[in-house]
């Protein structure tokens, strides 16, 4: 007898479980993030815990029991340490946060396919390096720091959105489809929220590969971001691992953008070599660690509004170079008119 594709995984069977606060908090930023390591959950949930996430490990153990989470293969192991495990939401955890009246982040689920993905070394392993900044975000968000997350989106949902362009300046090019490896809003106060998008490099793509990124992100900006998104800025953030990879693709980017005649839309791309794991979320959003392509000096992704200073008590007391927002509206649109 032929076994069912979803059954040839050896998952444990679901024992019972009371559901409580943490395993609540835990499940609502699986669902929100699609994909996490213990890591990141103590990061986000319990950055205060000094127990090498063991807390974290015995709560994602005891929901992986129940069928609330599913536990993938672990990544390959580092040099000091265990390999971690990947987490996702399973069929009892959509259903609890459904039950909840949570909306589910991805509707679409299969057992199956989330394995396959999993043996997929450099695909999750670049999903999780963006989801390191999401968790950053997410954290700022939480603390003391006068900043809310409005809307975000993985590359899972916006892979559903299914955004296409014709590359800027390639006259006759087929249509690509543009997906960051996420979009997130962030709001200060009551200040207009500030759109990014995320790009998270590994050091993986050659020239010509990164400039043709760099055309349809620009095609996009001009385009269809602003209706399918429904904002009138863009930032495209771009983490880097390296000071020399952060300026090779500024490079890049101002070459590219020389190259179609878009230079007034040089500053939209912010490039950082900082690490979102080893920086504190206040300075990896406040600092200036951000350089616009073709820029001598950084920039902060957020500003610090004046009322604001006093309750980032992290942050110094002089506001960092305010971050150029390239906004939409009027300057791209008397382009194309």
């Amino acid at each position: 007898m032929k076994k069912h594709p979803d059954r040839q995984h050896h998952e444990p069977v679901p024992t019972s479980l009371r559901v409580g606060e943490v395993d609540h908090a835990i499940l609502s930023a699986v669902n929100r993030l699609q994909y996490m390591t213990a890591a990141q959950v103590g990061r986000l949930l319990y950055p205060g815990a000094h127990d090498e996430n063991r807390y974290v490990q015995r709560r994602l153990r005891r929901l992986v029991e129940g069928g609330y989470l599913l536990r993938l293969r672990e990544l390959p192991a580092p040099r000091v340490g265990s390999a971690p495990h990947v987490f996702t939401l399973a069929d009892r955890g959509r259903q609890y946060l459904t039950g909840q009246g949570v909306r589910l982040a991805n509707p679409y689920y299969r057992p199956s396919e989330e394995h396959r993905k999993a043996q997929d070394n450099p695909f999750m392993e670049h999903t999780l390096a963006a989801v390191d900044v999401l968790v950053a975000a997410e954290y700022l968000c939480r603390t003391d720091t006068p900043v809310t997350c409005t809307r975000l989106l993985p590359e899972r949902q916006l892979k559903r959105m299914n955004v296409r362009v014709q590359l800027a300046g390639h006259d006759g090019s087929r249509a690509v489809a543009v997906i960051p490896d996420a979009w997130f809003e962030l709001q200060v106060l009551d200040e207009p929220p500030i759109a990014i998008a995320l790009e998270l490099d590994r050091s993986t793509e050659h020239q010509k590969h990164w400039r043709r990124k760099i055309a349809a992100l620009t095609a996009w900006a001009e385009g269809p971001y602003r209706s399918a998104f429904e904002a009138d800025n863009l930032t495209v953030a771009v983490v880097t691992p390296s000071r020399q990879r952060r300026d090779q693709l500024a490079d890049w980017t101002v070459s590219e953008l020389q190259t179609i005649g878009r230079t007034n839309l040089a500053e939209i791309f912010l490039l950082t070599e900082a690490s979102p794991v080893t920086t504190s979320p206040e300075a990896f959003f406040f600092h200036s660690l951000w350089y616009p392509a073709g820029a001598q000096h950084p920039v902060s992704l957020l500003d610090i509004p004046e009322p604001a200073q006093e309750e980032v008590n992290s942050i110094p007391a002089q506001p960092p170079v305010s971050a150029y927002n390239y906004n939409l509206s009027q300057p791209v649109e008397r382009e194309i008119e």
